[in-house]
């Protein structure tokens, strides 16, 4: 418990003395605003320093967002292939959340919802063109409120001039630098969900690669620098891989060419019986012209990204544990959304499959939160924001979906999580709209384009093999869920505002200029001069 008391020295000046026993997260901004009153109180001086309340109660956050990783491509995930030492360790260390779910299996609309802890139709993002609106608050902007340092290093897929959204600094930018022959053009690009994106896939040097690793030594080197500071800080961590372009180093690349084994193409019997939003689905993107050479060549590629990944990971850790701050730094790792990774012989994102919708995510906080867990509760993207800031003891987020899971994390699971969340999708290669609802062992996936639904119950049938849709047995469970469905989401509203976003970028993208052609001169008038008005001139002087 928290203790302090007022004492009168021989002067007579009150002192407000702070103590401690059994610090939580969560009182540091009550003490900071008893700190600030007492500050403007004649009389009053506090004896602990204003940098001690926030350092001492308060931890850093870290948190670490990847791009397109698929949430069982991980040692701690049970994978029995993949290379993943450090988020091994980092899940032995916290809490692994094994049902974890993005808001919508894209980046930039995945990423809008993630900053702003809504869903993405909710702050009118729809697709990778969509941006944020400047007055969308994001959990960056509740961080600052709560006095720390909100700094953004390296990928989060900001699509407007605004590119701070709240964090106080950014210290690396977005990511860039493929050549044009790595890339590609149109239909056949390395970066797209086309046949084209695993066909071209091995070893080598891309500008994706270089950029997380320039993001690891950012990051590094601001951690290493923030010894003893009067400010907590709540860094974010923005990676690009394991997306693709699949181009993974040569060492990385050999060692998982000699791991997997042949990789079979999905039955004809399995594909016929496919709902005919997935049938097309792999018409539009050519999945099934992939050869099963070129699938291994993608995954042993796509392995490789993620032990990289996984290795800078290592090096974020390895820097908080030998920094002053070690026992006072939460870690939370993460991605946007999955990537299919070949599960259903399907590639990339845009599905509600676990492998695309489906996320990693750790958190792990040595005296602060419980260590070596595996928790089974439905969590969303949207959730980790208000965490972060319920862990700091900051003030929550008003008007948004997401809600803190902190109690998982220390060991007391709040009775009325309500173990339900919402992913959508509006389209991409000529998708339709659609909309996922997870509610217990039941996942709902309604296409718009069809009018009808995929239904699994992932308790029992984890790989999503057994579609129950047409079951007569399961009725009440597709009339339940797409109640819910219908009650906050519709397909043609989503499209009607979408298209209307398409027709408003068309137009500002041919005016011939950017968004800020240039620096605005400044208009700065000698105040005392530009400025005179005699208030005697008045019969009554108001001030």
């Amino acid at each position: 418990m928290m203790e302090n008391r007022v004492e009168i020295d021989q002067s007579g000046t009150r002192e407000a003395i702070f103590s401690s026993k059994n610090t939580r997260p969560g009182i540091a901004s009550t003490w900071m605003q008893v700190y600030q009153f007492s500050m403007n109180w004649p009389g009053w001086r506090p004896v602990v320093h204003r940098s001690l309340i926030l350092n001492f109660m308060t931890p850093n956050i870290i948190i670490i967002i990847s791009d397109q990783h698929n949430p069982h491509v991980m040692g701690c995930a049970e994978n029995p292939i993949v290379q993943t030492p450090n988020l091994d360790t980092l899940a032995r260390r916290g809490t692994r959340f094994r049902n974890a779910y993005c808001p919508y299996p894209l980046c930039a609309p995945s990423r809008s919802g993630f900053m702003s802890a809504q869903y993405p139709s909710d702050v009118g993002v729809y697709d990778n063109s969509g941006g944020l609106s400047f007055d969308t608050p994001t959990f960056a902007h509740a961080f600052g409120a709560a006095g720390y340092e909100a700094v953004l290093c390296g990928r989060m897929h900001f699509r407007n001039p605004d590119q701070f959204h709240g964090f106080e600094k950014r210290i690396h930018a977005d990511c860039g630098g493929l050549s044009a022959e790595i890339l590609g053009a149109g239909y056949n690009r390395t970066t797209g969900q086309t046949k084209y994106g695993v066909q071209v896939s091995g070893h080598g040097e891309t500008g994706y690669r270089y950029f997380d690793k320039s993001v690891t030594e950012t990051a590094c080197k601001f951690i290493a620098d923030r010894q003893n500071s009067d400010r907590p800080y709540a860094l974010v961590v923005g990676y690009i891989n394991p997306h693709n372009p699949l181009i993974c180093g040569r060492e990385d690349f050999e060692y998982y060419m000699a791991q997997i084994p042949p990789l079979e193409p999905e039955s004809p019997e399995y594909l016929n019986a496919l709902h005919p939003a997935m049938k097309k689905w792999r018409e539009r993107r050519g999945v099934d012209d992939i050869t099963p050479e070129q699938n291994r060549r993608g995954l042993a590629a796509y392995y490789g990204l993620t032990t990289e990944l996984d290795r800078y990971i290592g090096q974020i850790i390895d820097t908080v544990q030998s920094s002053s701050n070690a026992d006072n730094t939460v870690i939370i790792y993460t991605s946007d959304h999955g990537d299919m990774a070949h599960e259903h012989g399907m590639w990339w994102k845009s599905s509600f499959y676990e492998g695309s919708v489906g996320i990693p995510l750790i958190c792990s906080g040595p005296g602060h939160l419980h260590e070596n867990r595996t928790e089974d509760a439905i969590v969303s993207l949207i959730d980790v924001g208000p965490t972060a800031l319920d862990i700091a003891g900051a003030d929550p987020m008003p008007d948004v979906s997401g809600k803190s899971f902190a109690p998982f994390l220390k060991g007391d699971p709040p009775s009325d999580w309500p173990n339900e969340v919402f992913a959508e999708y509006i389209g991409l290669l000529g998708d339709q709209p659609a909309c996922m609802i997870r509610t217990g062992p039941w996942k709902l996936n309604y296409y718009s384009e069809h009018d009808s639904c995929q239904l699994f119950n992932i308790d029992q049938d984890p790989e999503e093999r057994r579609d129950l849709s047409n079951d007569p047995r399961y009725r009440d469970v597709i009339k339940s869920g797409l109640e819910k469905i219908f009650a906050r989401w519709s397909a043609d509203d989503i499209l009607k505002q979408s298209e209307r976003q398409a027709r408003a970028r068309a137009l500002i993208a041919s005016c011939g200029h950017s968004h800020i052609p240039h620096a605005i001169p400044p208009f700065s008038p000698d105040i005392d001069e530009v400025n005179a008005f005699d208030f005697s001139q008045l019969p009554e002087d108001p001030r």
